[in-house]
């Protein structure tokens, strides 16, 4: 059982997100937010780290209104209603991922195939100088749906700003840091190339078998 504290932390999360809804749909939930107690407010978070009650799955389900751009099994494409400029486009997997951790690689790579396609077209119609391409991952970081996104926004000069304070660090602590960043990267990373690997030669295999498979059942075919 949560605290009262973390119970009016995830109450103020839930309704940020509820802004993005319609109005009377948003009233709605605000009201039942508001009176939500603790343990079912814990019940609904739960259900949404799931996906079931997710504002982005509910658009996915037709559940709630939006202008769909692109849509096919695995991805959707929507304007946001709240837009930081007109044109200000979110791309998400279908499935439902908290953070881009969680994401397959091969879902992972259609979402920026796609990304790479529609951004110039994007600035071509918005009639755009530039274009952000924007991911938030976690609270901190301002994202407000517990579902991978990712954000792309026409952009024009003076519009707004995603400027963060430049401060000045002393070179043997960024050093430091840096070394500690490359002995768990280059660990890390060395385990991904070679899991890559062995999946990529396991599925060759696969494929030469039923290859061979389909050679075999052919030459059985024509033998009298």
């Amino acid at each position: 059982m949560i605290s009262e504290e973390e119970a009016e932390e995830l109450r103020e999360r839930l309704l940020e997100q509820v802004e993005k809804l319609p109005e009377k749909q948003a009233a709605i939930l605000k009201e039942q937010i508001k009176k939500a107690s603790a343990e079912e407010l814990e019940s609904f978070v739960k259900q949404q780290a799931q996906g079931s009650e997710c504002f982005f799955c509910q658009i996915i389900l037709g559940k709630v209104e939006t202008v769909r751009i692109y849509e096919d099994a695995d991805i959707l494409a929507i304007l946001d209603i709240y837009p930081a400029n007109l044109g200000h486009m979110i791309i998400m997997p279908k499935a439902h991922f908290s953070s881009i951790n969680e994401v397959p690689d091969a879902l992972l790579t259609k979402l920026f195939v796609f990304i790479k396609i529609i951004a110039p077209l994007l600035m071509e119609i918005a009639k755009a100088e530039s274009v952000s391409i924007v991911i938030a991952q976690g609270r901190a970081a301002g994202q407000t749906v517990n579902h991978f996104s990712i954000n792309v926004i026409p952009r024009f000069e003076k519009d707004f700003s995603f400027e963060w304070p430049k401060r000045k660090v002393d070179k043997k602590e960024l050093e430091k840091l840096g070394e500690k960043i490359r002995k768990k990267a280059s660990k890390v990373v060395s385990e991904s190339i070679e899991q890559e690997k062995e999946k990529h030669e396991e599925e060759m295999r696969k494929k030469e078998e039923r290859s061979a498979e389909k050679i075999m059942k052919h030459m059985r075919e024509r033998i009298p």
